[in-house]
């Protein structure tokens, strides 16, 4: 492929009709922000999650606040093998635009592809402070690994994952459920009911065939990372104990992961078990909770849930309703531990430092039981919290309950409204 293909706006003077129709994601309003900085851009995420559309939904943000169409460049290294070097010449001979001395706004994506980018972008970087970088990867342990080894300082780091719900309403078109949830509560629910099978991809939002899901998440996702993206990054010897992992843990959201049993179980030592694991965290395919301690020391070295990043991987592996429906939550959310001591345990616990710190319990089941609260009033009573959530099928209430002396209150909310209301 030539440098023009990839640059249609020199011609045109706007992005492509297909990227432009598409909606633009939460990320699109955080990196604005950040164009008049010198510092690069990284945006990470797992693979089919939209980075190329937000790059060029970037680029389109650029051509219409008047950026010369020829001063924005886009070089895709999946399919674009040259070095940063012969890409500014060629960029320079088909232009004539002298990004040395003109501010210039350079793409890269897929950028891990590169051999040593990171030192390469460190010196463009250091030597013509009118370029701004923007880069993409799929792999987030190479992206910050280099990052920090030779761009610290020089960079500004984004996620992109897939979508939420509410992102999902929006690109379908759905903004109207949005604004009045009571009322299309049915409509609700049944977007939910295909959310939670295509996973917030969003190729996917309009499937309905499931056999169709299944290939693409099989195909276009999982196998791409596991014998491409992963190997090249770590040089794996055993794409095929990946596989096993993901089906483990996709297989069984929310599962407290004992290393060296699962590495009985496969085989394989506990170290390689860690490993792999963290593999797949950091390509974005699972994610990890940790038990929640005032200590954050503690809490690194407690036991530890893991599940899958999105829903259509619980949906891809057979996972039951309760434990697809843990990771939906999760995949909404920003959680990053849950509570468990004895026979005790709360899902997940929101633990921000501005708001403190509330448990959240998921129940599933149509009847709620009187005793269910039991584990989230030991979290309350233990960490003197004030207010508790439990996310049901339907049943909504606020009950008051007393600890220590203090009222405070347990919220009973359907799921399809925390999703969107919270």
């Amino acid at each position: 492929m030539e440098i023009t293909d990839f640059n249609p706006w020199w011609k045109t003077g706007e992005i492509a009709r297909d990227y432009e129709s598409m909606r633009r994601r939460t990320n699109f309003s955080e990196i604005i922000k950040y164009l008049k900085v010198r510092q690069v851009i990284v945006i990470t995420g797992l693979r089919r999650t939209g980075k190329t559309v937000l790059m060029h939904h970037l680029i389109g943000y650029l051509l219409k606040n008047e950026v010369k169409a020829k001063n924005i460049a886009y070089f895709n290294f999946d399919f674009f093998v040259d070095d940063i070097e012969g890409i500014f010449k060629k960029y320079k001979e088909t232009t004539d635009i002298d990004y040395k001395g003109e501010k210039v706004y350079i793409f890269f994506d897929e950028i891990q592809k590169l051999n040593d980018w990171q030192n390469k972008i460190k010196i463009y970087y250091d030597l013509y402070p009118n370029i701004k970088f923007f880069v993409s990867g799929s792999s987030s342990l190479f992206i910050r690994k280099r990052t920090k080894e030779s761009l610290a300082g020089r960079s500004f780091d984004f996620q992109i994952s897939p979508l939420r719900f509410t992102e999902y309403l929006k690109l379908k078109n759905k903004v109207k459920l949005i604004q009045d949830i009571v009322l299309y509560k049915n409509e609700i629910k049944g977007e939910l009911k295909d959310y939670i099978k295509t996973g917030g991809f969003p190729e996917l939002i309009n499937e309905k065939d499931d056999l169709t899901i299944k290939k693409y998440i099989k195909e276009l996702v999982i196998d791409k990372i596991v014998y491409i993206d992963i190997p090249e990054v770590f040089k794996i010897d055993e794409p095929a104990l990946l596989q096993s992992l993901i089906s483990i843990i996709s297989s069984s959201p929310g599962m407290i992961v004992d290393y060296g049993s699962i590495g009985s179980d496969l085989k394989r030592n506990r170290k390689t078990i860690s490993n792999y694991l963290f593999y797949l965290e950091e390509a974005f395919l699972i994610k990890k909770v940790y038990n929640f301690s005032k200590n954050k020391l503690t809490s690194e070295k407690k036991s530890k849930k893991f599940y899958p990043s999105t829903t259509s991987l619980a949906f891809l592996y057979g996972a039951d309703y309760g434990k697809t429906i843990e990771s939906l939550v999760l995949q909404n959310s920003a959680f990053k531990f849950f509570f468990r001591k004895g026979d005790k345990e709360v899902d997940f616990i929101d633990a921000d430092k501005e708001n403190g710190v509330l448990p959240v319990e998921i129940k599933t089941g149509r009847d709620i039981d009187k005793h269910m609260e039991k584990s989230l009033l030991d979290f309350i009573k233990r960490f003197k919290v004030k207010t508790g959530i439990i996310i049901t099928e339907e049943y909504e209430a606020e009950k008051e309950a007393e600890w220590f002396g203090t009222k405070g209150k347990i919220k009973f909310i359907p799921l399809w409204k925390w999703l969107l209301e919270k």
